[in-house]
């Protein structure tokens, strides 16, 4: 299994995109699916395509999946790429931050606040993180 630090996911595979990010992946996402737009992004950045385009696929690399639900994905890609990295905010990409619960007060749901005592906050964009019910399921 070779290991990859930093990808780039296409329209084809936004979710699996983002989802990758709360797991400690580098992933910058683009929602184009043109062989030259998508082309220019890897040139200019370094990075891995990860799609489901077979037409990108072919012209340009990368890893290829062919699954359709989100989980499917996951565990299709799992055995593709390295290990994930700290975690990353999945609206913007910047790696989180663990932060006192005191300071996150009124920026998540009153029952999140009084069930949770780990909260990961992102420095870029302010979206604050909490393990939900969603991480036992997968």
């Amino acid at each position: 299994m070779k290991e990859y630090e930093k990808f780039l996911c296409d329209g084809t595979v936004i979710k699996l995109g983002k989802r990758l990010r709360t797991y400690g992946y580098d992933v910058e996402i683009t929602y184009k699916t043109d062989p030259y737009n998508v082309s220019e992004i890897l040139k200019s950045t370094s990075r891995v395509l990860i799609t489901k385009s077979l037409k990108l696929h072919k012209r340009l690399g990368g890893i290829y999946l062919i699954s359709d639900k989100l989980t499917d994905l996951l565990n299709e890609i799992s055995t593709k790429i390295g290990k994930p990295g700290p975690a990353r905010c999945a609206h913007c990409n910047a790696i989180l931050i663990e932060c006192d619960k005191s300071t996150i007060r009124g920026k998540v749901p009153i029952y999140v606040f009084q069930t949770h005592e780990k909260f990961k906050y992102c420095p870029n964009c302010g979206k604050v993180y909490w393990k939900g019910t969603h991480v036992s399921q997968e």
